[in-house]
């Protein structure tokens, strides 16, 4: 072979190994995301519902309140 086959080979030898590396790598951080993204929602279901509980109180008669305060007293 001739040193131009030679470069040539090395050269797309080099930048298969390079896309192989970058396919890996955002496989890896997509699976990280994911893993965040779970979370995230899940903080958000938790504060969906203490505002929904928020909400309740504030919309509750006064009477009702003192009644579950005295409840959470107890």
């Amino acid at each position: 072979m001739d040193l131009f086959k030679w470069i040539a080979m090395i050269t797309l030898i080099v930048m298969g190994a390079q896309v192989i590396k970058h396919y890996i790598d955002s496989k890896s951080s997509t699976n990280e995301t994911n893993k965040r993204l779970d979370e995230e929602l899940k903080r958000i279901s938790e504060l969906e519902e203490r505002v929904k509980t928020l909400e309740k109180i504030v919309t509750d008669p006064s009477e009702n309140l003192r009644k579950e305060i005295d409840k959470l007293n107890q």
